[in-house]
């Protein structure tokens, strides 16, 4: 299976596999809707099912990160933040991230549940020694430290774009020689506190819909009665600056407007690793 996260390098590895680069094609592409990816995300995956002559599945928790992130609450319904969100003392003071939950929550629990539907294995049944899952992963050259061995061991990860050396840029130019009427979308949460400076600048500009909903729950995380207020004693952003995120966006574009030569990243960094 290839696990499609609808962004650069998935969609490439997609296509590639279709194009037999491989010597097999998948038998299935998951892609995990959190309930909080960009529009973007959302056409392309669906421009990808007509594309492709394997099938693509999608699949969630049942829940949506952005309406559990705003209520406060895990994906279980308890009170909780998944997200690795930035934290200050009261003065200002940065005081860490919180821990990371959302991605086995909404992403890697939802895959890994649909890969047992699909061999027809309970969920909690044990399975067999003799079951073997290739997961293929878009991971590219510039980031093999991504690169891990899955904790199942039923399941073993694959990096075919790791194998034909490629680089996040040879993908993207791929892609445009084969595809020059269309673009590639940035894979992040709207409100994935891993989001790049320029990532920002980018959804500001590009979805300003978007960027307005993200600006809404970061004020709400700072909101009295908001159980994130309650639990960390903190404030809670989605910015690394710790300011409210429409404020660090502003900083973000006058330190851009500075430094134009300057070396930004084009897309969240990629933890999620999937």
């Amino acid at each position: 299976m290839l696990s499609l996260g609808g962004g650069t390098q998935s969609t490439v590895l997609a296509l590639l596999a279709n194009d037999g680069c491989f010597g097999r094609k998948p038998d299935v592409a998951i892609f995990a809707d959190t309930g909080w990816e960009p529009p973007a995300v959302y056409k392309n995956v669906e421009w990808l099912e007509s594309e492709l002559s394997f099938n693509v599945v999608s699949v969630s928790a049942n829940r949506s990160l952005k309406e559990d992130v705003e209520a406060g609450v895990n994906a279980r319904g308890r009170p909780w933040l998944s997200i690795p969100a930035f934290l200050s003392d009261p003065d200002g003071t940065p005081a860490g991230m919180n821990w990371r939950q959302c991605t086995t929550d909404y992403k890697i629990n939802p895959i890994r549940s649909e890969v047992r539907t699909l061999l027809g294995i309970p969920a909690r049944s044990p399975v067999s020694m003799a079951t073997s899952v290739e997961m293929w992963l878009g991971i590219t050259t510039d980031e093999a430290e991504r690169m891990r061995v899955s904790p199942d061991q039923w399941i073993v990860n694959c990096y075919p774009l790791i194998d034909l050396s490629m680089s996040r840029e040879d993908c993207i130019n791929w892609f445009n020689e084969n595809y020059p009427e269309r673009e590639l979308p940035r894979s992040a949460c709207i409100g994935c506190p891993y989001r790049s400076a320029e990532g920002w600048l980018q959804l500001r500009k590009s979805d300003r819909d978007s960027f307005d909903d993200a600006v809404r729950i970061d004020e709400s995380l700072r909101a009295s009665g908001h159980n994130a207020t309650a639990m960390f004693r903190n404030r809670v952003f989605l910015h690394s600056r710790r300011v409210p995120l429409r404020e660090a966006v502003e900083a973000d574009a006058a330190e851009y407007d500075m430094n134009r030569e300057g070396h930004w990243g084009n897309e969240c960094a990629g933890i999620c690793g999937v």
